[in-house]
């Protein structure tokens, strides 16, 4: 995500919504493990961006990457018939998976970030560095 102005023009509103996202990312990422269910890994970061106050994004957190963009069977995903069982996938050592989504804020349209990460033998490691903050590009 980028911003045009320097940091001391962000909106407060943005800067909540950014750190709402990445505060559910980490959340995820500190909580997903082999063995949990994807359907667990979600409601992590669902829950956490409800109780900051925002509606709940229409998809899943993320999906597994392979060969193709969403290859493999377990989803990272609620509960949800469009997606039938693939949420109640387990996550296992060496997966790679996606974790993605958005909050709608009210002024300014949607704030996302999706990151990569590889699961390990007890929770996961981000593939490449994480973005922290707004990148601001300031003309």
């Amino acid at each position: 995500m980028w911003f045009f102005g320097n940091a001391k023009r962000l909106p407060e509103e943005l800067r909540h919504a950014f750190d709402t996202v990445h505060g559910a990312i980490s959340k995820a990422a500190e909580f997903i493990r082999p063995r949990a269910r994807g359907h667990e890994v979600d409601a992590v970061a669902r829950n956490y961006i409800q109780e900051r106050g925002y509606e709940e994004y229409k998809h899943a957190l993320g999906h597994q990457v392979g060969t193709h963009a969403h290859d493999g069977g377990t989803i990272l995903g609620p509960l949800w018939e469009r997606y039938g069982d693939t949420p109640q996938g387990i996550v296992e050592e060496g997966n790679v998976f996606t974790l993605e989504l958005y909050v709608r804020t009210k002024n300014y349209g949607m704030v996302s970030l999706e990151e990569m990460i590889v699961i390990t033998d007890d929770g996961c490691q981000f593939l490449v560095p994480r973005q922290e903050d707004w990148i601001f590009l300031d003309l």
